[in-house]
């Protein structure tokens, strides 16, 4: 998301620095690259609400936003602002160091780090110059005792790019897509499908090994034929793979704050069947685009799947196209940016 809204951006006709991982590549913008040791690891989520130990990771982690936002101090005058995806503790403090640039935060996840729901109270009650965004009204609730929000900025497809099945096959399978780790309910989407009798495509990246092997590896050995992981996929194979899905399980078991896959999903023509949590009342209409059921109730999911052939695939396409563009998503950071600027 990131990578395309920066490349947006550029075709805008925007001067755009883009700070990333070293070995990062996006075609048409500006990188530096930033060296980041094998011991700063990704936040494993599996767990919210638990606080996370400061270990070498974090403080390699924290140096490395430390010396970066200095850096940015001492180049103010490069930049007209600054825009920060990073959902790291260290990213929220340092950019507090930035007196004369406008700094926004987009914040893609709920508020599951108690050490950033604490550090966003903080700078809230200080009166902290930070603009806050994030992708969803159920994603800014939960932040409600620690920050406001100023502005909230649904993610944006490129809907062109994914290509539209107007129909499927009779006996077209079911299809979960996103990271193998327990919150995205991979272990729930198995059950819906087994209830309905359907064949079940399982399609991203092992984000938490040990859930893999312990959970999901043993259900795929049972079930030879009737449940298949395709790994981690493409964007161009997954959304082709979406297209030909009777529909996508959306069972998750956390407050998800937007729900890419099945706006992508939806874009391809597949509606979704989704558990009412998060922004899945954002994303789906009920009885439209997909159908929403009460968290946990597999027996529930799985009676919609007959259900799924009913619905127009057109709609599920249109619904996207008038709520998700890439083209909105665009304009209102550029409203963003504007006002911030002309402030």
């Amino acid at each position: 998301m990131l990578a395309e809204l920066a490349r947006g951006l550029v075709e805008r006709g925007h001067e755009v620095t883009l700070f990333a991982h070293e070995g990062s590549s996006v075609p048409g913008v500006r990188l530096e690259q930033i060296a980041v040791p094998e011991n700063v690891l990704p936040a494993n989520f599996s767990s919210p609400g638990e606080e996370r130990a400061a270990d070498r990771g974090f403080f390699a982690q924290a140096n490395i936003f430390l010396e970066l936002f200095l850096q940015l101090q001492q180049r103010q005058h490069e930049f007209d602002l600054i825009h920060a995806h990073a959902f790291d503790w260290p990213a929220f403090t340092c950019s507090a160091l930035l007196s004369e640039l406008p700094v926004i935060h987009t914040i893609h996840l709920p508020a599951v780090s108690p050490e950033i729901n604490a550090m966003l109270g903080i700078l809230h009650r200080q009166g902290h110059p930070l603009t806050l965004v994030t992708v969803s009204q159920a994603c800014a609730q939960t932040y409600a005792d620690y920050t406001p929000f100023d502005h909230i900025i649904y993610n944006g497809l490129k809907i062109e790019e994914i290509p539209f099945s107007a129909e499927v096959a009779e006996d077209a399978p079911l299809l979960l897509a996103g990271r193998i780790t327990p919150e995205k309910g991979v272990e729930t989407a198995i059950e819906i499908a087994e209830r309905a009798g359907t064949h079940l495509l399982i399609a991203g990246g092992i984000y938490d090994r040990a859930y893999y092997e312990e959970r999901i590896a043993p259900r795929l050995q049972n079930a030879p034929g009737r449940i298949t992981y395709l790994g981690l996929l493409d964007h161009a194979r997954l959304w082709q793979i979406m297209g030909q899905a009777r529909g996508l399980l959306f069972p998750i078991a956390w407050d998800e704050p937007f729900g890419l896959t099945a706006v992508e999903a939806m874009a391809a023509g597949t509606p979704v069947i989704a558990f009412q949590r998060g922004a899945a009342t954002e994303i789906v209409r009920h009885g439209e685009t997909g159908f929403l059921v009460e968290p946990g109730n597999s027996e529930r999911a799985a009676s919609f799947v007959p259900e799924l052939a009913n619905l127009a695939r057109a709609r599920c396409r249109s619904f996207v196209e008038m709520r998700f563009s890439f083209t909105h998503m665009i304009d209102t950071y550029e409203h963003v940016y504007s006002s911030l600027l002309s402030g």
